[in-house]
């Protein structure tokens, strides 16, 4: 019998931020059985998050700057060492970010080949307008991930099904579970219990 492993952005993410060197692992080390599934909306997201963060990390090198140059052009030694310690500091943090840049890229590139994609219809767009099981207008894309899963899911009632996301603000809530339960999908938002799950 085939495993369906539902994931969602923050998988992606977590994986290319190395947040949880546990997801990594399991992930390069899934059963052969285990089919990891996402919905293609969510490599949306993930460039989303991913410009917002570039972003961050863009603003804080300016300001990074913008100190280094007043610190500078004031004629004291503590000025001075701030300076340098400043320079020091921009010069690391650039390796940081080109490294998160590549880190992005390797963590799309490692999970294309691991991955099913499914697709939203229009009317799990409607749906998740209309009936929404997450009820805050700044919901509306985990309940759009949500319904693309559910819907999937549907379609294979005889699979084990799982639903792994460390967002448990909003996909660890009792409606987004019971929604999952009646399709079959077991929630897990840490990473022990699925592994635990999966070798049952």
């Amino acid at each position: 019998m085939s495993v369906f492993l539902y994931i969602e952005t923050n998988g992606i993410m977590s994986l290319a931020q190395k947040r949880n060197p546990a997801i990594e692992s399991l992930l390069s080390n899934l059963p052969h059985d285990v089919q990891l599934i996402l919905p293609s909306i969510c490599y949306m997201e993930a460039l989303f998050a991913f410009q917002q963060d570039k972003k961050r990390r863009n603003e804080f090198d300016r300001d990074l700057a913008i100190e280094i140059h007043e610190a500078s052009r004031r004629n004291l030694r503590i000025s001075q060492l701030v300076m340098n310690d400043l320079k020091q500091s921009q010069e690391r943090y650039d390796v940081l970010s080109q490294q998160l840049d590549t880190e992005f890229i390797e963590a799309l590139i490692f999970l294309a080949s691991r991955l099913t994609l499914i697709h939203p219809q229009p009317d799990t767009l409607i749906t998740t307008l209309v009936e929404p099981k997450l009820k805050k207008f700044t919901e509306k894309r985990d309940d759009f991930i949500l319904r693309c899963i559910v819907e999937h899911a549907q379609n294979y009632s005889s699979e084990r099904k799982a639903f792994f996301s460390e967002n448990t603000k909003q996909f660890g809530r009792q409606p987004v579970r019971e929604a999952c339960r009646e399709v079959g999908i077991t929630y897990f938002g840490n990473v022990e219990n699925l592994q635990g799950w999966l070798r049952s």
